[in-house]
């Protein structure tokens, strides 16, 4: 019993040792690379109740990718919490956050294609209108999605 003890505790530090090992050549291979940005721009119009799981989401996903977020709003004068909430939780995480405020769909589209033209190449670049249910395949972590 003593040897199964131990050879399961061996085996475990083995394992810490190795991924503290893959660690440190990851970051000697990769040390003056910055992390790639992760561009997510969201249409919305009063769409507070989905907008915190949406942020939390892509907060999420992009951790777990080892990429750094930003967000873009662009929100056509809402007139419920969607921005407020999506202040609170971007306060909470390590992003950077852009609204930008249109008053009509056809000014909505306009900054959307702007911001399309103006990525960079390094970038991944997501736009999604909350609107939309086919857009909501592409938030990570929504069973039958794409990412």
């Amino acid at each position: 019993m003593i040897t199964t003890l131990l050879w399961i505790v061996g085996c475990y530090g083995l394992a810490v040792a190795a991924v503290h090992l893959m660690h440190l050549l990851q970051k000697k291979l990769y040390k003056d690379r910055p992390s790639p940005w992760m561009h997510v721009v969201l249409v919305t119009h009063n769409d507070e109740r989905h907008m915190e799981w949406v942020v939390r989401a892509y907060c999420w996903f992009a951790w777990l990718k080892g990429r750094r977020l930003q967000f873009t709003i662009v929100d056509r004068h809402s007139r419920d919490a969607t921005l407020p909430i999506l202040m609170r939780i971007v306060s909470g995480y390590d992003v950077t956050c852009h609204v930008i405020e249109s008053h009509s769909v056809k000014e909505q589209e306009q900054a959307v294609q702007q911001l399309e033209e103006a990525k960079k190449t390094e970038e991944s670049f997501i736009v999604l209108h909350l609107g939309s249910r086919d857009d909501w395949r592409r938030i990570p972590f929504v069973v039958g999605g794409t990412l």
